[in-house]
């Protein structure tokens, strides 16, 4: 059964007092795109998790978000330079007194003042992190492509209620396709009682007839949509990634149902031409999310 392009998934882990969530979410895309967003010092973990991502979900534009929460026992990361502080605070108060300004210098203003206060984090050892960290996104990998499978469902139950549609609409023109020869018979005829032209030349008239007939036949762009139909269905099944080659199909309906539109002058070939180039319109809207 295919499988939506849209979906969400979280877990979570606690190992040495440090507790890391891991979200995964993805919409459609025409390629597997992948976006991260890490703890600091955990750039090195990027590639492995990329990859792995890679390995599980062929096509989406998929967002990662792993982030760090320490517990009260967990390790520190703040560190004072008191040497700037104290710098800081004594510029500041010759500044004051130089604008004979009168206020002190407080601690927030210590605070907000650059590179006093650092939060800066070692670089993790990769291996042992991508140990803890992997099976929590593996299980929000689970969790998202579980999601991903139940939209499928349903993606695949409205794509094959539409093909049906379409189908029985080919059916329908293709009922209808004969008495366009005939009624442009009928038309050659009233034309040449209206005009009085004598004598009727049968095998005239049966060779006019004849070309018509070949120029508006429409048989093989029959034949051809109802081969693309089994097809489309058929990959709806399929286990396999088949975006891409229902999306194809959908192209060649399109060009098949246009040629038919050009080909049959009609009005009620012409009308349900429409709605059928309609219905193409809202399954390819449907595909664009198919994995």
């Amino acid at each position: 059964m295919i499988k939506s392009m849209t979906g969400y998934g979280t877990a979570r882990c606690e190992k040495g007092g440090v507790t890391h969530v891991v979200e995964v979410k993805s919409v459609n895309s025409k390629f597997c795109d992948i976006k991260t967003r890490l703890p600091f010092g955990y750039s090195g973990l990027e590639i492995e998790v990329i990859q792995h991502l890679k390995s599980r979900i062929p096509r989406g534009r998929i967002d990662v978000v792993i982030t760090r929460e320490n517990s009260p026992d967990g390790p520190k990361d703040v560190s004072v330079n008191l040497p700037l502080a104290e710098a800081f605070v004594k510029e500041m108060n010759k500044l004051r007194q130089h604008l004979n300004i009168n206020q002190d210098v407080n601690l927030s203003m210590i605070l907000g003042a650059r590179e006093i206060v650092s939060f800066n984090r070692k670089e993790e050892d990769i291996e042992t992190l991508w140990a803890v960290i992997k099976p929590a996104l593996d299980e929000a990998l689970d969790n998202l492509i579980e999601m991903r499978e139940r939209e499928g469902k349903a993606l695949a139950l409205d794509l094959a209620g539409r093909c049906n549609s379409l189908k029985e609409m080919v059916q329908d023109v293709s009922g209808q396709a004969p008495k366009v020869v005939e009624h442009y018979r009928e038309k050659i005829l009233e034309r040449i009682a209206e005009l009085k032209l004598g004598e009727l030349d049968e095998s005239r008239l049966a060779q006019e007839v004849c070309l018509y007939a070949d120029r508006v036949d429409i048989t093989e762009e029959i034949t051809r949509l109802r081969s693309h139909f089994q097809q489309f269905l058929r990959l709806l099944d399929s286990e396999e990634p088949q975006g891409r080659k229902l999306d194809f199909l959908l192209q060649e309906m399109n060009r098949e149902t246009n040629t038919i539109g050009s080909k049959c002058n009609n009005g009620e070939i012409s009308l349900v031409v429409v709605d059928m180039k309609s219905g193409l319109e809202k399954l390819r809207e449907q595909v664009q999310n198919v994995e």
